[in-house]
Order: structure tokens, then sequence, then C-alpha cells
């Protein structure tokens, strides 16, 4: 198995295992658990997509430069995906006086 690969099974498996770990300990509320599951399950998905989009560039790539481009693209789309994420848990840690200020 190459690096690419170990890498993305690695980050792939870590976000899976920690997901619900994270929604349990964050809010023990159990009427917004559905909900935090079902966010949880489409960070893990998106993730998911990310690299499984980043496995077809690389096996696609015909040479060094192809790759740096597939490293490049995961990269970013990682890095919004993540932004995303923590846009999300900052929104939800925030208390509900100033989720009511920013809406109005």
């Amino acid at each position: 198995m190459n690096f690419t690969k170990s890498i993305l099974l690695t980050v792939t498996y870590s976000v899976v295992l920690l997901a619900p770990a994270m929604a349990v300990a964050d809010d023990p509320d159990s009427a917004t658990f559905q909900a935090d599951k079902d966010r949880q399950i489409a960070n893990v998905l998106e993730k998911v997509q990310i690299a499984q989009k980043n496995l077809s560039c690389v096996q696609a790539a015909q040479d060094h430069a192809a790759l740096k481009v597939c490293e490049d693209t995961f990269k970013q789309d990682y890095d919004v995906s993540e932004t995303k994420v923590k846009a999300q848990t900052t929104d939800k840690k925030a208390p509900q006086g100033a989720k009511n200020k920013e809406k109005q």
C-alpha cells in the first residue's frame, strides 16, 4: 500500500472512530442527539468523498506533476471541509443568546 493510501485510510478511520465519541461528549442532551448524529454522519461522508476523489486522482496520475495536483487538491478540499466542521462546532457551542443576535 502506498503512502497516500495509508494516510487516507488513517484519516478516514480516525474520523469514523472519533465522530461518535465527540457527539456524545459535546452534548449529553438526548433531545439533540439525532441532530448531532446526522451532522457527524454528513461530516464523515464528506471526508470519505474527498478521500475517494483523491484516490481516483492518484490512480489516474501519470507523472509526479499530476500527483502534486492531486495532493494540492486534496489538501484544499480537506481544509474547506475542516473549516466547515469547525464553524459548525463553534456555532453549536455559542450561547443561545449569541445565536439569536447573529440571526437578527
